[in-house]
C-alpha cells in the first residue's frame, strides 16, 4: 500500500470513528457534529498524519474525538459558541486545551485540568471538578473531595501545581506543599508511590506527610520503603504480610507514628518481626501462626454431666481450631478469625462424651466485653436440641452469661 492509500485509509478509519462517536449521542448530536466541523475546518487535529506530513497521529485523533464526546455532553455548560473559536497554537493539545476553554472557562483553570477531556478513560469526578473551577469556585467548594481534607493553602498551591500533575495527583502536590514540603518530596510521593491517589485514611497519610517533612532530608528510596512499610504494617493482610494463618487483618492495624524519630522507625523496620513476637502479638518462628493461640477470655469454661453423659464448653483459641470448629459443624465460623484475635468475640465448642468420643454438638458466640451469648447454632446452623439447651442454660448460669435475642 502507498503513502497515498495509507493516508486514505487512515481517514476512513478516522471518518469510521468520528461516526461511532456520533451515533451515541442523541440530544446533543447536533453539538458534536458542530465541533467537529469547526476542527476540522480550522485545524488538522482530525487529518491523518503520515511521515513527516503535517496533521495528527491516529492515537491523538482519537482523543479529540474523544474530548469532543465528552464536550458535547456538557454542552449546557458552554459559555461561548464553537464557531467563534480562534486558533492560535501550532501544537495539537494546545489546539485542543484552547478550544476546552473557550468552550467552558469563564474563570481561568489551571492547565493540568484541560486533558481531563481527552483521557483515555471518561473521569466524571475530573470532568466535575474542571467545571466548578470554571466557573469561578474554590476547590475547597468541590462536594466529592472526601476523604480530602483541602486547606486554604492547599486550595491555593493546587491551582499553582505543575502542568504534567493529573488532578488527583495535584492534591497530593497541594497537601505536601501546603504542610510545608518541598517539590523533591512532592515528586517522590506522586511518581514513585500509591500516595499519587487519595487513600482510605486520609488522616493517618497526612501525618506520615508531616513525618516525612520534618525528618528531611530523606533519600528517595528510603522514602518509598517508609510508604510501603507502613502501608504493610496497618493497611495489608498479615496473611500476606507475616504468613499462612495469619489471618486478613493487618498486623499493626493502630500503628501510629506518634513520638517516633527517624532513627526508632528505622528500628522498627529492621526488628518489627522480633518486636512483635516479643509484645506476644505475633508467633515466634518455629510456631505455625495457625497453631498461635490468642488471649483466653475471662469467661470460664464448663464441665458436667448430664444424662449419663460428659458435657464439656471450651473456648476455641486458634485459627486452626476455628478452622476445625466451622469445617465440622458446616458453618461460616472460620469468618470470625480477626475478631478472635483481636478479643472483639470469643467462639466456644460445646462438645458430649459418650463413651470414648466427644462429639461436637453448638458453637457458641459469646462477646466478651458485655457477656453476652450472641449466638449458638448447631450443625449445619440448626436450632440448639433441648438437652444441648439445657446445658447452654446451666453455663451461661455458672458464668453470668445473658443471651441476645437470636441466641
Amino acid at each position: 500500500m502507498n503513502s497515498q492509500n495509507r493516508k486514505h485509509h487512515a481517514a476512513r478509519c478516522v471518518d469510521a470513528l468520528i461516526a461511532q462517536h456520533a451515533s451515541s449521542l442523541r440530544s446533543v448530536r447536533s453539538h458534536f457534529w458542530r465541533l467537529i466541523y469547526v476542527i476540522r475546518d480550522r485545524t488538522e487535529l482530525l487529518s491523518p498524519r503520515l511521515g513527516d506530513q503535517s496533521g495528527t497521529a491516529p492515537l491523538q485523533a482519537e482523543r479529540v474525538i474523544k474530548a469532543c464526546w465528552r464536550l458535547a455532553c456538557r454542552q449546557k455548560q458552554w459559555q461561548q459558541i464553537p464557531e467563534t473559536w480562534s486558533v492560535t497554537a501550532e501544537n495539537p493539545f494546545r489546539q485542543i486545551r484552547s478550544l476546552v476553554k473557550h468552550l467552558l472557562d469563564l474563570y481561568q483553570v489551571p492547565d493540568f485540568m484541560a486533558p481531563v477531556w481527552w483521557a483515555d478513560y471518561e473521569d466524571n469526578w475530573a470532568t466535575g471538578l474542571y467545571l466548578l473551577l470554571a466557573r469561578g469556585l474554590s476547590v475547597r467548594q468541590y462536594s466529592l473531595l472526601y476523604p480530602f481534607r483541602v486547606t486554604k493553602k492547599m486550595a491555593v498551591q493546587f491551582v499553582q501545581a505543575p502542568d504534567d500533575l493529573s488532578p488527583r495527583a495535584a492534591l497530593r502536590w497541594a497537601q505536601v506543599r501546603a504542610l510545608g514540603g518541598d517539590p523533591r518530596l512532592a515528586r517522590i510521593l506522586i511518581s514513585e508511590t500509591f500516595l499519587r491517589e487519595p487513600t482510605s485514611d486520609e488522616p493517618f497519610w497526612e501525618s506520615v506527610i508531616r513525618f516525612l517533612i520534618q525528618q528531611q532530608p530523606i533519600s528517595a528510596d528510603e522514602i518509598v520503603e517508609i510508604v510501603h512499610f507502613l502501608s504493610q504494617q496497618r493497611f495489608e493482610p498479615a496473611e500476606k504480610v507475616w504468613g499462612k494463618g495469619s489471618g486478613d487483618f493487618p498486623v499493626q492495624p493502630d500503628f501510629s507514628l506518634k513520638g517516633r524519630s527517624l532513627m526508632s522507625l528505622r528500628r522498627h523496620m529492621v526488628h518489627w518481626r522480633l518486636d512483635l513476637i516479643e509484645k506476644g502479638m505475633m508467633p515466634p518462628a518455629e510456631v505455625d501462626p495457625l497453631d498461635y493461640p490468642w488471649q483466653r477470655s475471662a469467661i470460664g469454661e464448663f464441665h458436667c454431666e448430664h444424662e449419663g453423659q460428659i458435657w464439656s464448653i471450651e473456648e476455641v483459641l486458634t485459627p486452626r481450631q476455628l478452622q476445625i470448629e466451622s469445617k465440622i459443624m458446616n458453618h461460616c465460623v472460620e469468618m470470625f478469625l480477626n475478631e478472635c484475635a483481636r478479643r472483639k468475640t470469643t467462639i466456644w465448642s460445646m462438645k458430649v462424651k459418650a463413651g470414648r468420643r466427644r462429639r461436637r454438638q453448638l458453637t457458641i458466640e459469646v462477646l466478651p466485653q458485655k457477656k453476652v451469648i450472641f449466638e449458638a447454632r448447631g450443625k449445619n446452623n440448626s436450632t440448639p436440641a433441648p438437652t444441648v439447651r439445657q446445658v447452654l442454660n446451666r453455663w451461661a448460669h455458672q458464668e453470668g452469661l445473658k443471651f441476645s435475642e437470636q441466641a
